[in-house]
């Protein structure tokens, strides 16, 4: 059990408290490079090439994509005591919207494919905006080049939490047969509220015994931020990425897109032991 850290900005969940605040898993690494296809939705874009490949879950990243239509959700305060934070009504863009980057958590809800994606974007207006993909409405405008690590025989499976009264991924095997140990490896991970976000990332390679790590997954959400250049955001409700994530002997450096409830974009490093997780964070490290 990781022990309890304190934070300024905090919230309640309405069950208690897991003991187990980060699962990890890990193998052999699995990495493919394919194509989100033009007049695809994004869920099929990503999840049918993956299918293919023998890929049954990890992560995306794609950058640079025109979309045909944009529909999204925004992080939104809760409106009750069942959660500590919700989302918005649904909300869309205009044709003429290009993806500036994203990172996508591809798995299993309920046996079928589920792909759970925060982005940034830039409208026809120039005006950037972010939040959460509604993926079977998101059409590719363009076809675009797409990037995707996992490992072998192992998913990102969705249960419910009674912690957060949300239902949520986690690493899952997918059969019970040995796996490989030589070679560079993949760690899929999820981590719970109340966790700073740059240390959990090191006690994930920790467990793991990895000292260098790339961070390839990461789509979840942080109480407000606090930054290495001293900016600090008290939005209690927010949704972020990483654009680009390092662990360079255990220590971890995280450089974030953040989005709060009004859909305005926010990015820079993370100041380390200051950013706790709000719902959950998914995570996907590639050991180097």
């Amino acid at each position: 059990m990781t022990a309890p850290q304190t934070f300024a900005r905090a919230v309640r969940h309405p069950g208690p408290p897991d003991p187990e605040r980060i699962v990890t898993l890990a193998g052999p690494a699995m990495q493919l490079d394919f194509t989100l296809a033009a007049g695809l939705n994004l869920r099929d874009a990503i999840c049918l090439p993956l299918a293919r490949a023998g890929l049954d879950g990890g992560t995306v990243r794609f950058a640079d994509l025109p979309v045909a239509a944009l529909h999204f959700l925004m992080p939104a305060l809760a409106v009750d005591e069942q959660h500590a934070a919700f989302y918005s009504a649904p909300q869309s863009m205009e044709e003429g919207t290009r993806i500036e980057y994203a990172c996508a958590t591809v798995g299993r809800k309920d046996g079928e494919p589920f792909v759970h994606c925060h982005a940034i974007w830039r409208g026809r207006d120039g005006q950037r905006q972010g939040g959460h993909l509604m993926m079977e409405k998101t059409l590719v405008g363009a076809s675009t080049p797409a990037q995707a690590w996992g490992l072998h025989g192992a998913t990102m499976a969705t249960r419910y939490d009674p912690e957060t009264n949300f239902t949520l991924f986690y690493p899952t095997r997918l059969s019970d047969q040995t796996v490989p140990t030589s070679g560079k490896r993949i760690v899929l991970a999820r981590i719970r509220p109340d966790q700073d976000l740059t240390i959990a990332v090191e006690q994930a390679c920790a467990a793991n015994g990895i000292r260098n790590a790339i961070v390839r997954g990461s789509v979840g959400s942080i109480i407000g931020a606090e930054f290495e250049d001293g900016r600090v955001l008290e939005d209690r409700a927010t949704e972020i990425l990483i654009r680009s994530g390092e662990v360079r002997d255990g220590r971890a450096r995280l450089e974030i897109g953040l989005i709060n409830p009004q859909g305005q974009v926010c990015e820079g490093v993370l100041s380390r032991g200051s950013n706790p997780v709000l719902i959950c964070f998914e995570l996907v490290l590639q050991e180097q």
